[in-house]
């Protein structure tokens, strides 16, 4: 028995004046606000079931959600993922 974690993450860039984060305001589009959006690794994070039977437990959501936010920095970090959100505030999408 195995389990998967998928997930979508963005990252949202709100310019001065645009209002408070989570306003309708936020997305491609809207002004000076920018969003990068992007899934988890191919497959998504995976963990066999530690529990007794294959059940998931505890050390296994550890696992998972410590490999989705490695994988999370990872993307974040790409050369053209950081090109984008450092040119936001200068109006560059």
């Amino acid at each position: 028995m195995s389990y998967r974690l998928r997930y979508t993450f963005n990252v949202d860039w709100i310019g001065p004046g645009q209002g408070p984060f989570g306003s309708p305001q936020v997305g491609p589009g809207n002004g000076n606000a920018q969003t990068l959006g992007l899934i988890n690794q191919a497959g998504g994070q995976n963990s066999p079931g530690l529990g007794t039977g294959g059940i998931i437990n505890g050390t296994d959501i550890t696992n998972l959600t410590n490999a989705a936010a490695v994988d999370m920095a990872a993307q974040l970090n790409l050369a053209v993922n950081l090109a984008k959100m450092t040119g936001w505030p200068t109006g560059n999408p």
